[in-house]
């Protein structure tokens, strides 16, 4: 039915033309495979597999976000709720967030969901107004698990907060179909607020 759902573009000369794919494109360069795609959020190349391709110009992955920065203030507000998400035994529960982008405001939702200390699933979400889906990890180090990688399919930008109690960090990312690209925080954000960005610390040591 849509013949250019999918397209695929070999890049024999700078500058990239614009993607001619409804959803993503790959893109064969001199330095490997990649997959580009568009929403109305942003605009991300991703790398697949490194390799060296004659006679092909190079490629640079990217993303670039369209719209304004979420404020950094909703990070405050996430976390302060997070940190009530307690069990019996005082210990966390995951929670998921939603930061809804309007082009002129921005708010974040809690869907309704059900939560354990290790896993959090919520229904009725799909909206096209959302620009980036946060869930936090507790206590535990902010990180991507494999369920994560699982649930994380769409093209959208991820976020993942954890060690609440003590010392809270964030890990951001953008998806593009399965293939993800890590992010600093200020590349959607307009700070970290109360967290510490694990992009700019691994980056900066």
């Amino acid at each position: 039915m849509f013949n250019n759902l999918v397209t695929h573009h070999v890049h024999s000369q700078a500058p990239l033309p614009a993607s001619d794919a409804l959803a993503y494109q790959y893109i064969l360069a001199g330095n490997g495979l990649f997959i580009r795609a568009e929403t109305c959020f942003f605009e991300a190349i991703l790398p697949i597999a490194a390799c060296t391709v004659r006679g092909l110009d190079p490629l640079r992955r990217c993303f670039r976000l369209k719209v304004a920065r979420i404020p950094a203030r909703l990070l405050d507000t996430l976390l302060t709720d997070a940190r009530r998400a307690r069990r019996p035994d005082s210990g966390l529960n995951e929670v998921l967030y939603q930061f809804h982008h309007h082009g002129q405001t921005v708010q974040v939702k809690k869907p309704a969901q059900q939560a354990t200390a290790v896993t959090v699933l919520a229904a009725g979400v799909d909206d096209e107004r959302i620009l980036c889906d946060l869930h936090s990890h507790g206590n535990m180090h902010a990180f991507f698990s494999r369920t994560d990688d699982a649930d994380e399919q769409g093209a959208k930008v991820y976020a993942v907060i954890g060690k609440l109690d003590t010392a809270p960090e964030i890990r951001l990312r953008v998806g593009v179909y399965g293939y993800w690209l890590p992010l600093p925080v200020t590349a959607v954000f307009s700070g970290s607020g109360p967290f510490q960005d694990l992009y700019q610390k691994e980056n900066e040591s």
